[in-house]
């Protein structure tokens, strides 16, 4: 699929090159939308192959005992430009997991990026990334003040193609509910009495035997 949707994209941007200036001016604007509508279709469909390719043939996850809170750091770099405010509270003495880091980061950086995009129209918006230690593990808890999840839909969130964005794949929660369960966490999602939406992760924490098993892998 992804072969031909370059050239369509090139051809297209081409012609709006080539045209441009040599069209009367309806003629202009129609040549314009239309090159604009194949740019960014051809866009839409290179992420949702990407995204399906991601969902259906994931690496073997490489585990090993994980800071996650040091992973929502290092994520958290990349959104220093957000125009959402974010209020870290990051547990301290917080139990290491045993996951893949890559993969946690990944989960980390899908949230946000939701997080980010439900309170794009919201007048102050404010994300929380909340860290705290459960009895089995950790819990990583991410709230906006966004519209919240649609009810309709909150009984198949996570199902593959279930999306509330225009331009989504529907993609997004289902890779990192499948993450998660091979980190043999859970997800949960709802909507805050106030307003906006919260996604809850549980991850176990790490075992003294998988960090045997990881000193035996790394020799």
């Amino acid at each position: 699929i992804k072969n031909p949707l370059t050239p369509i994209q090139l051809s297209a941007e081409r012609l709006q090159q080539r045209l441009e200036g040599r069209l009367t001016e309806p003629d202009g604007e129609m040549l314009s939308r239309s090159t604009q509508t194949i740019v960014s279709q051809v866009s839409a469909l290179k992420a949702m192959v990407d995204d399906f390719s991601q969902y259906a043939r994931s690496p073997e996850p490489k585990f090993q005992a994980l800071d996650l809170n040091k992973l929502i750091q290092d994520v958290i770099g990349l959104y220093e430009s957000s125009g959402a405010q974010l209020d870290l509270q990051l547990a301290s003495s917080l139990p290491e997991i045993f996951g893949d880091a890559a993969r946690l980061r990944q989960v980390i950086h899908n949230l946000l990026q939701n997080a980010e995009q439900a309170v794009a129209e919201v007048v102050k918006p404010k994300i929380v990334i909340r860290t705290e230690v459960m009895d089995s593990g950790v819990r990583l808890t991410l709230l906006d003040n966004g519209p919240g999840f649609p009810e309709a839909l909150m009984g198949r969130i996570f199902e593959p193609y279930i999306t509330t964005k225009p331009k989504g794949t529907g993609l997004g929660l289902a890779i990192v509910k499948k993450i998660v369960e091979e980190h043999r966490g859970t997800i949960a999602i709802s909507n805050s009495p106030g307003g906006g939406a919260s996604v809850t992760l549980d991850l176990p924490r790490a075992l003294p035997v998988a960090r045997l098993l990881e000193r035996r892998l790394a020799r």
